[in-house]
């Protein structure tokens, strides 16, 4: 069964050689190609191919951080590693990646790797598992704590985890609030939760997630309800009552019985 696939190398000639390996398979259609992992990333998000050939050994971020940026996507790829190290390859190899190959590049191991990557295609459940498995490794791992986003002229920026202030749904995707601007994450508000729940964020409305350490203030109002003042915002957030006990424990306050 046909795939697509991105190669992703900052070697110039690297990525000609492999595209030019892969061209010898029909089964394999070359919709692009990076040589950075901005580049990667910001052409991940406008074509969205089946498969991403991966150079680990990139000067910007490693190929891992890189997975984990493309992770994060709605319709996220299966993942090939391409390195000249047989240590990072079996690293890579066990993490999760659907296959690894080693530099210099050889038509019959590609052939082995494409053969796997055709069988995974025509069987759903398993090209699901073998996402399933990379993306539970690189969430154990937290390699890369910043959060691609896109702003109003596409450009794909990097975002520290903890320069985030608040996060909001808006139009099927997120809108990413930090003190000097706002950005557009390409993902539900539940993948975004999953994603920070564990790096001091908290979902406090069905609309929002919050920092927990950028929390200004908290405001009681009406009828048991509250509101969040964020730090260098004019803006209050609110909170929804079945979340009221749970964000008080969290914030060390004390709770009315």
């Amino acid at each position: 069964m046909l795939f697509s696939a991105i190669v992703v190398d900052d070697e110039p000639y690297a990525r000609e050689e492999l595209i030019y390996i892969l061209s010898h398979f029909p089964t394999c259609q070359i919709i692009g190609e990076a040589g950075s992992a901005k580049d990667c990333i910001f052409l991940y998000s406008k074509v969205k191919s089946d498969v991403v050939f991966l150079d680990i050994e990139m000067p910007d971020m490693s190929g891992l951080e890189i997975a984990n940026m493309l992770s994060t996507f709605n319709e996220p790829p299966l993942i090939v590693f391409a390195t000249a190290y047989d240590d990072y390859a079996i690293e890579a190899f066990e993490l999760g990646a659907i296959d690894y190959i080693l530099k210099p590049f050889e038509e019959k191991r590609i052939a082995k790797t494409l053969m796997r990557i055709e069988n995974l295609k025509n069987n759903q459940t398993e090209w699901n598992n073998a996402l399933n498995k990379l993306s539970q490794f690189l969430g154990k791992k937290k390699v890369f704590k910043k959060l691609p986003v896109q702003q109003k002229a596409g450009v794909i920026s990097f975002i520290p985890y903890v320069d985030i202030l608040y996060c909001e749904a808006y139009e099927g995707g997120v809108k990413i609030f930090t003190l000097k601007d706002e950005y557009y994450f390409d993902g539900t508000l539940s993948e975004l939760e999953t994603r920070l729940k564990e790096e001091g964020f908290m979902r406090v409305h069905k609309s929002y997630i919050v920092n927990l350490k950028r929390i200004e203030a908290v405001l009681p109002w009406f009828k048991g309800t509250y509101w969040l003042v964020i730090e260098g915002k004019k803006i209050q957030l609110p909170v929804s009552k079945s979340i009221i006990k749970e964000l008080k424990e969290v914030l060390g306050i004390k709770c009315s019985s």
